[in-house]
């Protein structure tokens, strides 16, 4: 029982860090990304700018929180197993 409701809480963590992570990398390629050959100019000035770096470390963060969670679940469902 105890199981099911932490996997319940994992997913809904997970959820919400994909959604974080997709909103994150949609923000930047749209603000951050040159969209054609005369946007390069103007990405070169947007890349640095406080909101592509928020978005950059905002992606690598789920990306990094979405592994802990996930290995860290499993781990917890084999434990959870061997015990029983």
């Amino acid at each position: 029982m105890t199981l099911l409701v932490a996997m319940k809480a994992s997913g809904a963590v997970l959820g919400m860090n994909y959604a974080a992570n997709v909103g994150a990398s949609w923000v930047y390629n749209q603000l951050c990304v040159p969209q054609s050959i005369w946007d390069i100019p103007q990405s070169i000035v947007a890349t640095a700018s406080p909101v592509c770096s928020f978005m950059i470390s905002t992606i690598q963060l789920t990306q990094t929180n979405f592994a802990t969670v996930l290995s860290t679940t499993v781990t917890a469902a084999l434990i959870g197993l061997m015990r029983e």
